[in-house]
């Protein structure tokens, strides 16, 4: 694929598009710290990911049932593979003629670079899973906070409708007793 970047995130000159990467603020006082996301970053991400996408344009997506025939190509796996890779470099004359060895070779050279984009995303993945939940976690610990305090100011009719509202939250559902089970039709 012609499609790469050089390392400040503009095109090399062998894509016809330039993708230029912005650049954040890296303190965590800057307003794309994780306690704030503007909406302009997040579509500016958001953006990113699409011109990922972009770049690998072959990319694969397998049912579970696919992927359970499928072969995987675990760590050892990808050690046998490439030993068998160096007896073809070395002396392939066994091989019949429809052997495609470059293409073998792309594949296992592709197979680790995307291993590593994966490794990569995974991480990214896991860092905005537990900043997700832990920036919810505070926004839900304030928002039972405030409902407290208001609905201990009795501020009366003002808060009274919103109150009961949001009341809801927390109500419980009445058990249903032994004898007003639903009928089961069949």
């Amino acid at each position: 694929m012609n499609k790469s970047t050089n390392g400040n995130g503009t095109s090399n000159g062998n894509s016809t598009s330039q993708t230029i990467l912005p650049s954040f603020p890296s303190d965590a006082s800057s307003p794309t710290s994780a306690e704030h996301l503007s909406q302009n970053d997040r579509d500016t991400i958001l953006n990113l990911i699409t011109q990922i996408n972009d770049f690998l344009p072959f990319l694969r997506d397998l049912s579970a049932e696919e992927r359970k025939s499928m072969l995987g190509m675990g760590n050892k796996n990808r050690i046998f593979a490439g030993k068998v890779l160096e007896v073809i470099q070395q002396k392939s004359d066994f091989l019949p003629r429809s052997f495609d060895t470059e293409k073998f070779q792309q594949d296992l050279a592709t197979f680790d670079r995307l291993s590593t984009i994966l490794m990569a995303l995974n991480q990214l993945r896991d860092l905005v899973d537990a900043t997700t939940i832990a920036i919810g976690t505070e926004a839900y610990e304030n928002a039972l906070t405030a409902y407290r305090h208001a609905k201990a100011s009795g501020q009366g009719a003002s808060l009274e409708s919103m109150m009961a509202e949001m009341a809801q939250r927390f109500a419980r559902k009445p058990k249903q007793k032994d004898d007003e089970k639903p009928e089961i039709k069949e």
